[in-house]
């Protein structure tokens, strides 16, 4: 059997084989299923194994590469335009109850 589509409950469902690819097996994706969860050729999927079944999600690249673009993004201004108030530890004094320190 190479792949086979069976509609479940409204739902389509393929049935396919696992198939060696290397030293590892695999299971091929057809188009139309790629299409469906919005896949690409060399896109990073997420693969969750939970009681015996298997899901496959697309995993989004984040917007972001580093802290320095996510805070240029929250405060609108590059990163050497951005105010910091003070890169020393600051002391909040000795313990006021049962803090552990």
């Amino acid at each position: 059997m190479e792949q086979t589509t069976i509609q479940k409950d409204g739902k389509y469902v393929i049935q396919t084989n696992i198939r060696r690819w290397g030293n590892s097996q695999g299971i091929r994706l057809s188009k139309e299923i790629l299409a469906q969860m919005n896949l690409q050729e060399n896109d990073t999927v997420g693969i969750n194994v939970y009681d015996g079944k298997m899901t496959v999600e697309k995993i989004n690249k984040p917007k972001y590469l580093n802290l320095a673009e996510r805070l240029e993004a929250f405060y609108k201004r590059p990163i050497d335009e951005i105010y910091v108030e003070s890169t020393q530890e600051v002391d909040v004094g000795d313990p006021k109850g049962n803090e552990i320190w």
